[in-house]
């Protein structure tokens, strides 16, 4: 009976972080998809479809800068300086067709606030756990938006390709966050595993 209730304490501890660092995973998708970046309302014109994936780009180097120093697994690291890297150079591409499509709807991408803030405040597990959360729901809903206003608004020819393509960079960086969520809930599992049985082997002493 002792063991079962140390049991359901270790499990209860290993949930409510869990839980926790879910919420905040959320907060900061959710952020990185509020003014400015979230999809305005009806449909968009080639500029605002420019503008929201630079925005979205932007989003996710800043996010990246901002855990990157912080974090000490190799696999969540990777995670980051990929998204470093691939959305820089996205951004550039994106930026080369926004002088083509300012003519409707002008103007610099929003820079915003620094989508890593929250991230900034966790550490350890706690931040690599939050952080890949964040970006496996971000690129989710990434590929929403491009499936369901982007491409379907396009009308330059040369911004459609360049979408098609952007999805599929998409999809392939949420399958790389896929796969280290994996990894994490696996070693997570494992961990507890070690702990409780640990704890039976201490409390069955003599």
């Amino acid at each position: 009976m002792n063991a079962v209730r140390r049991k359901t304490r270790s499990i209860s501890k290993f949930g409510t972080i869990a839980l926790a660092a879910f919420a905040i995973s959320l907060w900061t998708t959710g952020k990185a998809w509020a003014d400015p970046s979230a999809p305005p309302a009806g449909k968009l014109d080639d500029s605002q479809i420019v503008q929201q994936v630079l925005n979205l780009n932007r989003s996710e180097e800043r996010t990246a800068d901002a855990v990157k120093g912080k974090l000490s697994s190799a696999p969540v690291w990777q995670l980051a300086q990929r998204m470093n890297v691939d959305h820089v150079a996205l951004d550039r591409k994106f930026t080369s067709l926004a002088a083509a499509t300012q003519q409707s709807a002008g103007g610099r991408a929003t820079e915003g606030k620094n989508d890593g803030a929250e991230l900034s405040k966790l550490s350890g597990d706690a931040l690599e756990k939050a952080y890949v959360g964040r970006e496996v729901k971000s690129h989710e809903m990434m590929l929403a938006a491009l499936d369901r206003q982007l491409i379907p608004n396009a009308r330059n020819e040369e911004l459609q390709r360049q979408l098609i393509d952007l999805r599929a960079e998409v999809a392939a960086h949420m399958d790389h966050a896929q796969s280290v969520q994996h990894v994490q809930s696996v070693r997570e599992m494992a961990a507890q595993q070690r702990d409780l049985i640990s704890r039976e082997i201490g409390n069955s002493g003599p």
